[in-house]
């Protein structure tokens, strides 16, 4: 830098300047002369003067005067300290005269001197010199005085350069830092001796001469020599520590004005005191700042030099002291060089905090590096004191070492590395006092944006920094004692370069030497935080990471000449490494591999790593490059990883493949999770086993696809035996686990190079099948599980965060594909889980928490999913008991019998005793009190009661997984039935009935069949679980009879009549015989007389005959009606069926409720009675069916999902984009994306259309619909994702217990406000027309023109009552679209009133937003329209505001939703709209009203809704083209587009409440993963982890379970979350309460006889 330039360091070292010409006289007239010159001006000063004298303080009147007289006092201030007060004397007197340049001088400054004042202080300052030359032999209080007689000159210089800065020439200028750089010349050069004057003022003189440096550069920049000089003076100055302060302190001021000029006020600042920052002169222009920068950086030269013992201690004056002493025969063995060590660090570190600046690191990290310079120098010189060899301080030498006066410049001191001095060291650090504050990776600052290319600042410092990481390193090909290497800043001319020639034993001495490990290990520290510091798109040079691996492949050397602080800094600073795309990175991954075996395979290490990295952080340091390589052995497989040195011992050795590493990989996991105790990096930990056993699996399953597409019979993996038919061959299936073999068995682990393979993991010898299972998935899914269930019950069971990330890894391994099953270790883990809960419910009192009922109810929710994934479970009856017994524990607090004696605590008597023996008989579930340790306990043990009654072998359902219920409804089953008509018409007969207040049964006593006439109803069963249809018929006989009633009722038939009756005879019968006629007759016989005798004597013939005609004629008629009927007897058939006897008819007409609540026996009088509590219905309970809210509210009952629902917005970042608009115009085409992110997308859910789908969609008003609707209008075709946004489509994916939509916003959603349209206002209504079919919703209503977009239909169906009508009419804007969407308003009530119009229900709500749990009021229901977004709108009203997205027009297709490479789809015309719906003309809405109040989502929510129904948290996954934007990811501006209606009324998003998933792809094809989140107790989700390395095939499932894990434990830590089937149990009692009829006995059974109205 300064080749071309003379130094003037002779010239300052030779300059006469200071001799006086006293000098030539004998020593005793010098003094004398000086004494009493000195003695008379001192009383004419004007310090301590009075005015008497002040005619005697201008003496000195002619040049010649002044001159003599500073001849004198240059001969005084060379005077011996014994002559203290003439030297004070000749000090205060100059002291006086430098003020002749200040505005106002001293008056005892001579005239002549005023005249020409930068002449004389330019020979003063040469004069002032002779007061810092060492006195030898002086005492120390001598020494102190001529201290202070130094700083009483210094303080002086330093006010004539800030006060007169601007009269001093450029020659004054120059022979003051010519003063400043003898005086530290002299004082610094020399080997540091205790007590001597150097040693008192040595740092004020290094300061002074910095300080005033700085000062000059910006007022008279200094010459190239004098820079020369000053960089060649101070290579001898070098082992004083102060040098390195001073110029750490003026390197961090120039760089912070640097970086505020070049980078700007927005980059984070080098923070310096406030004292430090005034040295700086606000005058200095920038060109001066960069030069000055550059100079004083390079100041020193190379600091690693400060290593070398042998470079420092070849000055001239440690070579004069080497010659002229007899203690010290070599140089490198004076005393003060063993401070170099820790000078070194103090360089290293200033250079490691520059290049921090320059990266962007925050100020207060900064701020502690700086402090902390000083104290950890005191710890490394302890090091230091502790690993040197003593060398003798006395007065004589060894007589072993006494030699004549010569030294050795090689040296002969070298030191032996080994484990004992390692201990050795380690317990001179155990004083907590060394270390005051200890790095962690959280405290890592984000990177600056604007930051500097690494090639930039690897041009500034990489040379320094490769030198200190390459520190006693010996280079391949380098004899041990040949020829010296270079190793020197690119800046260093030929003639500094050679001062930094350093041989090859030089450095393995120091290498051997721990002292320097401190400062290479912040060299080999800052140099990866540099490369770490890679954009995305940015290169670095290929010599710069050659050099950079090979200084890492030495710093991570295991052997036995490793450096521990070295191999700790590398860990903890790099990492990032393996989630960059460095080129060649891979050949560190196995020396990596062996550092990260060194530190995890035990807590207790055995040498002493880096003072500052706590051993825990250090752990998590080397877990995040485990976890960052976990998937490099299956993605990269056989590729060859070169070795960067090659052994020379060893010329056979197998080049080592990546996917040779997998088993060494997976053993490092398994051995770290079992030893380690921190939980953070436990939990991190278990999510990386989680991703090894996934991608294990997914890559088995590919790889054995893909062969068999090639070859049927090929197969790499097969199985001896298969999978057992039950779970009793428990054998068997051990057997199973283990015998597989690969055709192609990845290789053993080798070292590379000359290392070794890493300590051995296993504690105890590993069996072949143990070693051969974990290159299985079938294997390493039994491992996992078993260490994690092992360790969960061992260690982990009492810490929640721990236990919660077990339990998620649990979970996560059911969810595993294994063929075969691994049913023996699937049993085993059942078993597990059960323990665990049993250990938990019988923990003593005091230990109950909620964190500990959180545990119980996680596990509770993982043996659902394992239950439901692996129903094949249950069929073990040992394991079905087992898990029934759990179940019972949750519910009742205890278990009815116990296998095992249990001694207990009584807390009550204080004794501890022994309760359900296994000899006891069973207490049944009747008898025993309901005591479980906690209600949500208890919701989880239920919960899993009916997975296992309900879903167990039964999941997914006929209708899919999108629901675990049925679809029907009332509605639904009306229109299933015959005749059905209009409610309107015909109202519905559904009678309501409550059992147990739990469940409600709506029972509809019509048949679905017309022409079956059995008892026949259909029920709608809704209870906490959902909503079930069940269709029954009361049967006599077999159903196999095709016409039973018939054959049943048949007549068999009468005999045929006989019309032969034989011959007639005409027989006359007599009354008596006819004896009786020969007996006389008496009078007495005549007595009455006859009729004839009668008639004539009363004259009544008249009468008489009149009567014989009477009798005459009716004789006749019945004569004549006898033979009419029998006539008609003889025509009629047989037999007569008017009076044929017959069987009676069958009755058609049932009361099927009553019959349904008889035979199933809840019709009793005791299940009518009142219970003992008041606030209990009795156990049979009618609703009063004819209410109106009724229908409301068992639509409400419906809306509440019997599953968790949870939403996740997936995000595009392009490059550089901050800007919300930009974002979500980036899915808008497939040519924005990436085509990873397509296929990413896919990997979460499979795609549903919202008009059809049945579950969850993302927002609560498109969700839960039980009927589904055409949509005829093609897909959107080759978007980047925006079909999925909500309107059309979602991802959607659901388990048993869980059901999670994927939406990724689109700009049809964002610049939307909801506005109130007011009905006064002038509008335009179409009217429709009467529709007579019920399937015509208020969709299907606006869809009649073409360009409609209708409102999203409502959630779910709400039944319609017979006296409820509603008339509703939907209105169309002028403008049909705003902003891509259409304008939906209301009208009054008034112009509802006259139109003759029904609308089914769909149509009512279709643009309301109403809580599920409240009853809607459609009276004053208003609608939404969407119109641009009104300026005034802060962000908060956004958040409140805003309404779900609206679906685009509706159309009809067939075909289901396509995915997105279906580029073809939607090309079609659209179809024609066959309904035509004339709307007669009402007044114009205009839809621009800026005035208008917008709609508050809280304020319409009804007071009653208090409980949040979804986690009070919002999930984005975001995808960054540049690794570095997610930094400056917009999570406000885009909060309000996750809105989906479940949001609390108070709730207030910001972005604290968001957790994002950061994903960028990186070129090597694999994915890296950011997330940030809250830091909650129990906010850390697993399997993602941080910083996670994952592959393609595993990275969907791995983010799908990271969200669901989320929300499950944001549920457990709120307070206000209640699960699903409470909250639709709290429903039906709130239902009960308030439709029940309260009836008595009688009146409920005349109510039941009664037929529905």
């Amino acid at each position: 830098m300064y080749a071309e330039w003379a130094s003037l360091q002779t010239a300052i070292q030779t300059d006469p300047g200071n001799t006086s010409v006293l000098n030539i006289f004998p020593q005793t007239v010098g003094k004398d002369v000086a004494c009493a010159v000195v003695k008379s001006m001192s009383q004419a000063l004007s310090i301590g003067v009075n005015s008497n004298n002040a005619d005697n303080t201008n003496r000195l009147m002619s040049e010649k005067d002044v001159k003599w007289t500073m001849e004198v006092i240059c001969y005084g201030l060379s005077l011996p300290l014994e002559e203290h007060e003439a030297l004070r004397d000749c000090v205060n007197i100059y002291c006086e005269w430098l003020t002749a340049l200040n505005p106002q001088p001293k008056s005892s400054v001579p005239a002549v001197l005023l005249q020409e004042p930068n002449d004389y202080i330019q020979l003063m300052f040469k004069h002032l010199y002779n007061v810092f030359i060492p006195r030898p032999k002086s005492g120390i209080d001598l020494v102190k005085r001529q201290a202070l007689l130094c700083h009483r000159v210094l303080r002086h210089v330093q006010l004539l350069a800030t006060e007169s800065m601007r009269n001093l020439s450029r020659g004054s200028w120059e022979a003051m830092l010519k003063f400043l750089l003898a005086i530290t010349d002299t004082l610094m050069a020399p080997p540091k001796e205790k007590d001597d004057i150097g040693d008192q003022i040595g740092e004020r003189v290094i300061n002074v001469l910095f300080e005033l440096w700085l000062l000059s550069c910006a007022h008279c920049f200094p010459i190239p020599s004098l820079w020369k000089t000053f960089r060649a003076m101070s290579l001898n100055w070098r082992h004083h520590d102060a040098l390195v302060s001073q110029w750490h302190r003026i390197n961090t001021i120039l760089t912070s004005q640097l970086l505020k000029d070049r980078f700007g006020t927005d980059y984070p600042e080098l923070q310096v005191s406030d004292e430090d920052g005034a040295i700086l002169p606000t005058s200095m222009t920038q060109d001066q700042v960069i030069q000055s920068w550059f100079r004083f950086l390079h100041i020193i030269s190379n600091p690693v030099d400060l290593s070398n013992i042998q470079i420092i201690s070849q000055t001239p004056k440690f070579l004069h002291m080497a010659l002229t002493s007899e203690v010290v025969i070599d140089p490198a063995q004076h005393n003060c060089l063993r401070s170099l060590p820790q000078i070194f660090f103090k360089a290293m570190k200033s250079v490691s905090i520059l290049v921090d600046a320059f990266l962007g690191v925050s100020q207060n990290t900064v701020k502690d590096d700086m402090s902390f310079l000083s104290s950890m120098a005191s710890s490394t010189s302890m090091s230091v004191r502790s690993s040197m060899p003593s060398i003798n301080s006395g007065g004589s030498t060894p007589p072993e070492r006494r030699k004549a006066k010569a030294f050795s410049v090689s040296g002969k001191h070298k030191l032996v590395h080994s484990r004992s001095s390692v201990s050795a060291r380690s317990d001179s650090f155990s004083s907590e006092n060394l270390t005051p504050y200890h790095l962690t990776l959280d405290s890592l600052p984000v990177l600056a944006a604007k930051r500097p290319k690494c090639n930039s600042i690897l041009h500034m410092f990489g040379a320094w920094l490769f030198d200190g990481a390459l520190l006693g390193v010996k280079v391949h090909g380098e004899d041990d004692m040949g020829t010296s290497r270079v190793r020197s800043s690119s800046f260093v001319d030929g003639q500094d370069r050679s001062q930094s020639v350093i041989t090859s034993s030089s450095h393995i001495s120091a290498n051997k030497n721990s002292a320097n490990e401190a400062g290479r290990a912040e060299a080999c520290g800052a140099l990866c935080r540099i490369f770490c510091a890679k954009k995305t798109d940015e290169s670095i040079l290929p010599v710069y990471l050659a050099r950079f691996y090979i200084a890492l492949y030495h710093a991570l050397d295991v052997s036995e000449n490793q450096s521990g602080p070295a191999l700790a800094s590398v860990l903890f600073n790099s990492i990032d490494l393996l989630r960059l795309d460095l080129d060649g990175v891979l050949v560190l991954v196995p020396r990596l591999l062996d550092a990260m075996e060194v530190v995890l395979s035990d807590t207790s290490p055995k040498i002493r790593y880096h003072d500052q990295i706590p051993l825990i952080e250090l752990r998590k340091s080397a877990i995040h490059l485990l976890l960052s390589m976990l998937c490099l052995p299956l993605h990269f497989k056989s590729l060859t990883i070169k070795d960067i040195v090659k052994s020379q011992d060893d010329t056979t050795q197998e080049p080592v493949t990546v996917i040779s590493l997998r088993v060494r990989i997976t053993e490092l996991l398994l051995k770290a999770l079992l030893v380690e105790v921190d939980p953070m990096n436990t939990q991190m930990l278990l999510g990386g086993l989680t991703l090894l056993v996934q991608d294990l699996s997914v890559f088995e399953e590919m790889e054995k696809a893909a062969l068999s597409n090639q070859d049927p019979l090929a197969d790499t993996t097969t199985y001896s035996v298969t999978q057992p038919a039950g779970l009793d061959k428990d054998r068997a299936d051990s057997e199973a686990s283990v015998k597989m073999t690969q055709s192609e068995s990845p290789r053993s682990a080798v070292s590379v190079g000359s290392t070794s393979s890493g300590p051995d993991l296993t504690t105890e010898p590993e069996t072949h099948h143990q070693i051969k299972a974990r290159d299985t998935a079938h294997g390493l899914f039994g491992q996992a599980a078993s260490v994690v269930s092992n360790r969960l019950m061992a260690s982990w069971k009492l810490d929640l965060n721990i236990a919660l990330a077990a339990i998620e890894v649990i979970l996560g391994l059911s969810k595993v594909k294994l063929n075969p099953h691994n049913s023996l270790m699937c049993k085993r883990t059942i078993k597990w889980m059960c323990d665990f809960i049993v250990y938990q419910c019988s923990r003593p009192a005091p230990s109950h928490s909620k964190d500990l009922h959180s545990m119980i109810v996680a596990a509770f929710h993982c043996l659902m999913s394992w239950l439901v994934d692996h129903h094949y479970l249950l069929q073990d009856k040992e394991c079905l008991h087992t898990v029934l017994e759990v179940v019972e524990l949750g519910i009742s607090g205890s278990k009815s019998q116990r296998t095992e004696q249990m001694i207990v605590f009584d807390w009550d008597t204080k004794q501890k005793v022994t309760k359900n023996r296994a000899s006891d008989p069973p207490k049944f579930k009747a008898e025993k009190d309901l005591m479980p340790a906690s209600e949500r306990v208890k919701h989880a043990a239920e919960a899993v009661l009916d997975i296992i009654i309900d879903h167990v072998g039964m999941f997914p359902p006929p209708c899919g997984p999108e629901s675990t219920c049925s679809l029907l409804d009332e509605d639904s089953l009306l229109k299933m039935h015959a005749g059905y008509i209009v409610p309107e018409q015909q109202p519905a007969k559904f009678r309501y009935f409550v059992l147990e207040n739990a469940i409600i049964i709506g029972i509809l006593e019509k048949s679905v069949n017309s022409e079956d006439t059995l008892p026949s109803l259909t029920a709608l069963i809704r209870g906490p679980f959902g909503r079930h249809a069940w269709s029954m018929q009361l049967r006599h006989l077999a159903k196999s009879h095709q016409n039973s009633l018939t054959v049943v009722n048949k007549d068999p038939g009468r005999p045929v009549p006989d019309d032969n009756i034989g011959v007639h005879h005409n027989i006359t019968h007599r009354h008596f015989p006819e004896v009786v006629d020969a007996i006389p007759k008496t009078k007495s016989e005549s007595s009455i007389p006859s009729l004839g005798q009668v008639i004539d004597e009363n004259n009544l013939r008249q009468e008489h005959d009149k009567i014989l005609s009477f009798i005459g004629a009716q004789v006749d008629f019945e004569n004549k009606m006898a033979a009419k009927h029998k006539t008609d007897r003889e025509k009629s058939p047989f037999p007569n069926p008017k009076v044929d006897c017959k069987a009676p008819s069958l009755c058609d007409e049932f009361q099927t409720a009553r019959l349904f609540l008889s035979h199933y026996g809840f019709l009793t009088l005791e299940a009518l009675k009142e219970p003992t509590t008041a606030s209990l219905p009795p156990s049979l309970v009618m609703l009063n069916s004819g209410n109106e809210s009724l229908s409301s509210d068992l639509d409400a009952l419906d809306r509440i999902p019997t599953r968790s629902n949870d939403t996740a917005f997936v995000f595009y970042v392009k490059t550089k984009q901050t800007a919300a608009h930009s974002i979500i115009n980036n899915v808008t085409s497939s040519a924005n994306v990436q085509p990873q992110f397509l296929a990413f997308v896919q990997s979460l859910g499979w795609p549903i259309d919202v008009h059809r789908h049945a579950g969850w969609t993302g927002h609560m008003t498109s969700s839960w619909r039980t009927t589904q609707e055409d949509t005829p209008e093609p897909y959107a075709a080759g978007t980047g994702g925006s079909i999925y946004d909500g309107r059309r489509q979602v991802l959607y994916w659901a388990d048993v217990s869980t059901e999670i939509a994927f939406v990724i916003p689109s700009p049809y959603m964002y610049h939307l406000t909801p506005q109130v349209i007011p009905s006064a206002r002038p509008s335009v209504v179409e009217t429709p027309q009467p529709v007579d079919n019920p399937d015509i919703t208020s969709a299907s209503v606006a869809e009649c023109s073409p360009s409609a977009s209708p409102q999203p239909p409502p959630r779910s169906k709400a039944r319609r009552m017979a006296t409820h009508n509603v008339k509703s009419t939907i209105r169309r804007s002028s403008e049909p679209y705003i902003d891509g969407r259409m304008a939906l308003t209301s009208i009054s009530s008034q112009e509802t009133d006259s139109l003759d119009v029904w609308l089914p229900r769909e149509s009512r709500k279709s643009v309301s937003i109403l809580d599920i749990n409240d009853t809607p009021d459609r009276s004053n229901e208003t609608c939404v329209t969407y119109i641009p977004r009104s300026p005034s709108l802060t962000r908060d009203d956004k958040l409140s505001q805003i309404p779900p997205p609206k679906p685009p027009r509706l159309a009809d297709t067939n075909a289901g939703p396509p995915r997105l490479a279906d580029t073809n789809a939607g090309k079609s015309q659209k179809p024609t709209k066959s309904l035509s719906l004339d709307l007669p003309q009402v007044p114009r809405v205009e839809t621009t009203a800026p005035s208008t109040p917008p709609i508050d989502v809280s304020s319409m929510r009804k007071k009653s809704s208090t409980l949040p129904l979804s986690p009070d948290i919002k999930i984005m996954i975001v995808w960054l083209e540049a690794w570095e934007d997610h930094s400056k990811f917009p999570v406000d501006d885009l909060l309000y587009l996750t809105i989906t209606g479940q949001e609390a009324a108070t709730s207030k998003l910001t972005e604290k409440d968001v957790h994002i998933i950061f994903i960028h792809s990186l070129k090597s094809g694999l994915y890296r993963v950011h997330m940030k989140g809250q830091s909650g107790r129990a906010s850390l989700a697993i399997p993602l982890v941080d910083g996670m390395v994952v592959s393609e095939r595993s990275l969907g499932t791995l983010v799908r379970q990271t969200v669901i894990n989320i929300c499950k434990r944001r549920r457990l830590e709120s307070d206000q979350y209640q699960p699903p089937h409470v909250k639709r149990k709290h429903k039906i009692q709130n239902i009960v309460s308030k439709y029940r009829r309260k009836l008595s006995e009688p009146d409920f059974f005349t109510a039941l006889l009664k037929p529905p109205t």
